[in-house]
């Protein structure tokens, strides 16, 4: 089985359990900083994808980790993931895990990339539009790319909107070399 399958798996038996528990939102919090804690150490991520390190090392590793920082029910479902062996694919069913709450909560992320900054107006006009677009919630993250030239490129799953000055220059280019450009 596919190591996305599997991540899959294990998120939605995640989603599952926590839509049982009496305090989500801390379960939710301590899923997002294992996460990221995870992105941001990279020896951690080696640690839990190593076939080498035995699982009971691996437990008591994440457990130190996380102690005091998580509560028991993150700590006894990461426990549960490294007895069963996918501990090489934790980072995949966290990241299925949120893409999948936000499926059920309706919630689109959205990857808007600008020449430069956005005002606040601007940001908030722009979700207002986007959420019209997809008949969601949005979720923007923002970031400056210059070689942009002006304008946006606004990413909503495989769907991609190209508002740029360099693709606007792009298709004038190509329409130039294809003479469809009339001098009249």
């Amino acid at each position: 089985m596919s190591k996305t399958r599997v991540a899959k798996r294990y998120a939605a038996a995640l989603l599952d359990l926590i839509s049982g528990q009496q305090k989500p939102d801390a379960i939710i919090s301590d899923l997002a900083l294992v996460l990221r804690t995870m992105n941001d150490s990279h020896e951690l991520s080696r640690l839990l994808k190593s076939s080498v390190v035995s699982k009971q090392k691996k437990k008591a590793a994440v457990a130190a980790i996380f102690k005091g920082k998580i509560g028991e029910t993150v700590q006894h479902y990461l426990a549960l993931v490294i007895a069963k062996g996918r501990d090489d694919v934790l980072d995949e069913v966290l990241k299925q895990f949120f893409l999948l709450r936000d499926e059920q909560l309706g919630i689109v992320n959205v990857e808007v990339q600008s020449a430069v900054d956005f005002s606040p107006k601007q940001e908030k006009e722009l979700m207002k539009h986007l959420e019209m677009f997809t008949k969601k919630k949005v979720r923007v993250t923002f970031s400056i790319d210059v070689s942009l030239k002006g304008g946006f490129v606004a990413r909503v799953g495989d769907t991609m909107m190209d508002g740029s000055v360099r693709h606007q220059l792009d298709l004038l280019r190509s329409r130039l070399r294809d003479g469809a450009v009339s001098m009249n």
